[in-house]
């Protein structure tokens, strides 16, 4: 299993630094730990599942989260998933019971 994607602007970027990756059509915005934005033209279908065997989890139709970047909360209680940014991210109604039980 890798640890590191290749990003463009970034030759090694470990994949624990990824929070959260926004998709917007055939484009990815890919929200780093350290508060970079990379837009990245490919589709957040094939990053979903590019990272399958990593802790990532769709949450929305628009957002794949890294579960390692998800600070402590009840999930069993919440609409919207917390990131280490400090931002919340909408879970859809859809997804709402497998990210439950996924993080909770």
């Amino acid at each position: 299993m890798k640890s590191e994607i290749k990003l463009p602007g970034l030759e090694h970027c470990p994949i624990q630094d990824i929070v959260y990756i926004e998709g917007r059509g055939n484009y990815s915005i890919v929200f780093l730990a350290n508060k970079k934005q990379i837009v990245i033209a490919k589709t957040l279908k094939k990053f979903e599942a590019q990272f399958r065997l990593h802790s990532f989890i769709r949450i929305h139709k628009s957002y794949l989260v890294n579960k390692d970047n998800i600070p402590a909360f009840q999930a069993h209680l919440c609409v919207e998933v917390p990131t280490t940014l400090g931002n919340s991210l909408p879970i859809s109604r859809r997804k709402l019971e497998m990210v439950r039980q996924s993080l909770g």
